[in-house]
């Protein structure tokens, strides 16, 4: 990585340009991360599966990953076991079309569903790789579909939404919402709507049988960030900086947050936990140890605890770049440790929600130095409790200034990256074993690279204890049993 040092100080140099004008502008604080020296002590169904994903995460078929991180909380859990073998299936090149870095695979009723920037939307054998069938709608599409009663849901840059057959990719219903403004986020489906926001502002609920808009929510900013839903209500940030919480049953507003200080919600989408709305917007800064860290400093209780403290007393000298808003009202929950780490360009990819309901987050790692690797976020006490690395080694690195995103199994934590050329740290960590195993690079068409990875990644996908992930415009999938 000697050799990236020079691009990552160039962009790090623009990054804080930029973050100092919109400060300016806000009067709000560029950075505020405390250095610890100044701180005082204080099996594949055959059919279509019907209404799945509005069930609790461990009563989906674990053959289903049908909509963004598996299910409407957007936790990224996979509720058993995967095994250790990882071996690559197959490949699917989409090359010369690109997939946007943020689509993740959606696997339903035995087919994998990626749309593609040329209006191409393809179903391919979960098993064989081969592809089912093929759709063109003429129009690009930039993220995520979902997949409920047989049908494929995905809005499209033309404005429209629509709904295919996921058994010959027909075309079911379109609905041509908007002319000139279309939709980048994924849908998601819950409490029987489709339901997503779009560029011109507006939040739509739509009949996934006929398409008709069931209602609508007008926040008068960009909406660019795919929702998550619970408990009858819909969750999502806009470009206003704010985040709003829409009643699922009839397109009232339950509340909308105060503006919340960064550059933009425009990438992945919230995630809620134990009545928490978890939000990351693009930024720079974090609420953690600023300096490279000693060994040992990390996880230490004390420390984080102190730099806590510090903050509730002087929020204005931090840029913290994750909130917690309360599902019940929108107002800010105490604040927790965490990096704005593994990103390139854009805002932190989301956590995963493991087995123990603890947050995979990013974090320096406990060697100490400048390294960045994974940790466990305790909810509860806000606080880094547990490192995702091998005792006595720093095995499980990340990758600071690249993206990375993560998926959790019962017994594995999945980190992917968005592979380059000078550098892979794919691999999972074993919660059981306390081990770190790299996962070679699946991708071997590389015509059309791009290693900028300015538009983020893509967390892997689960079923049948089969690992998909999209990377250089290829789709790989790996078995995980012998």
């Amino acid at each position: 990585m000697n050799n990236r040092l020079h691009p990552r100080i160039f962009r790090t140099l623009l990054l804080a340009v930029l973050l100092g004008s919109m400060a300016f502008m806000s009067g709000l604080p560029v950075y505020g991360m405390i250095p610890p020296s100044t701180l005082s002590q204080i099996d594949q169904p055959s059919g279509p599966v019907d209404e799945l994903i509005n069930a609790n995460p461990e009563t989906i078929p674990t053959s289903e990953w049908a909509q963004v991180q598996r299910d409407p909380q957007h936790t990224g859990y996979y509720p058993e076991n995967l095994g250790t073998n990882f071996q690559i299936a197959w490949r699917y090149a989409f090359q010369p079309e690109k997939v946007f870095p943020q689509v993740q695979a959606i696997v339903s009723g035995g087919k994998v569903f990626v749309g593609t920037e040329m209006g191409n939307m393809y179903a391919i054998n979960a098993t064989t790789g081969q592809q089912v069938w093929k759709t063109n709608i003429g129009s690009p599409i930039l993220n995520s579909v979902a997949v409920d009663g047989g049908k494929v849901f995905f809005g499209a840059l033309d404005g429209a939404v629509y709904a295919l057959n996921a058994a010959d990719g027909t075309q079911i219903w379109k609905n041509q919402i908007s002319t000139f403004q279309g939709f980048s986020t994924a849908p998601v489906v819950a409490d029987g709507k489709v339901m997503l926001g779009g560029r011109n502002g507006v939040f739509y609920a739509l009949n996934p049988d006929n398409g008709q808009i069931v209602w609508s929510y007008s926040v008068g900013s960009p909406i660019l960030q795919t929702a998550a839903w619970n408990n009858g209500k819909v969750y999502f940030g806009a470009m206003d900086m704010r985040v709003y919480a829409i009643q699922s049953a009839n397109g009232s507003l339950a509340w909308k947050s105060a503006p919340l200080p960064g550059m933009a919600f425009k990438d992945y989408w919230p995630i809620v936990h134990n009545g928490l709305v978890y939000i990351r917007p693009m930024g720079y800064g974090y609420v953690g140890i600023s300096d490279p860290p000693s060994p040992n400093q990390v996880l230490d209780a004390t420390l984080q605890q102190n730099i806590l403290a510090n903050y509730a007393a002087n929020p204005q000298n931090y840029s913290p770049t994750l909130f917690r808003l309360n599902e019940s009202n929108g107002e800010q929950a105490p604040m927790v440790i965490h990096y704005n780490f593994q990103t390139m360009n854009g805002a932190t990819p989301p956590p995963c929600i493991d087995r123990d309901g603890y947050l995979i987050m990013p974090s320096w790692t406990p060697a100490g130095g400048y390294s960045s690797g994974w940790a466990r976020l305790n909810p509860t006490s806000r606080i880094l409790v547990d490192a995702l690395v091998e005792t006595g080694s720093n095995e499980g690195k990340g990758n600071q200034d690249e993206t990375m995103n993560v998926t959790c199994s019962r017994n594995l934590i999945l980190a992917m990256h968005i592979e380059e050329e000078n550098a892979n740290f794919t691999g999972y960590y074993n919660l059981d074993t306390r081990q770190w195993t790299q996962i070679p690079a699946g991708a071997t068409n590389r015509q059309m690279q791009n290693n900028t990875q300015g538009g983020g990644g893509n967390p892997a996908s689960i079923a049948n204890g089969w690992v998909y992930h999209i990377t250089y415009y290829e789709l790989v999938a790996r078995r995980t049993q012998p």
